[in-house]
């Protein structure tokens, strides 16, 4: 995974011309949050690649293995979170240059 990380770190960085202290922190909170929502729900802010406007959604991950036939693997992201939008029940997704904060949902 911290090889994943520092792939991230370099893309944000090269993306927003984020220092690399806000980078690893972004990158950080991201890795929390897909852990966190393998298992629970979370309410990400983060901003629309299309518009730049911005997102405020209750997502989730405990769905994927049943809906895809396949484990979620952190490893694989690059470039996008997929996750599923609780409130809508679809399958969406967000940058990680465009990534805000989270919190978990109780």
């Amino acid at each position: 995974m911290e090889n994943v990380k520092t792939q991230w770190i370099k893309h944000i960085m090269q993306e927003r011309g984020y220092s690399k202290t806000t980078a690893t922190w972004m990158a950080d909170r991201i890795e929390s949050l897909i852990d966190h929502m393998q298992y629970g729900h979370a309410v990400i802010a983060y901003r629309s690649a299309i518009n730049g406007e911005f997102r405020f959604v209750k997502a989730t991950l405990l769905h994927y293995n049943h809906d895809f036939k396949k484990e979620y693997k952190a490893e694989r992201v690059q470039e996008a979170v997929v996750f599923q939008n609780v409130e809508e029940e679809k399958w969406q997704r967000f940058r990680i240059e465009n990534f805000m904060e989270w919190k978990p949902v109780v």
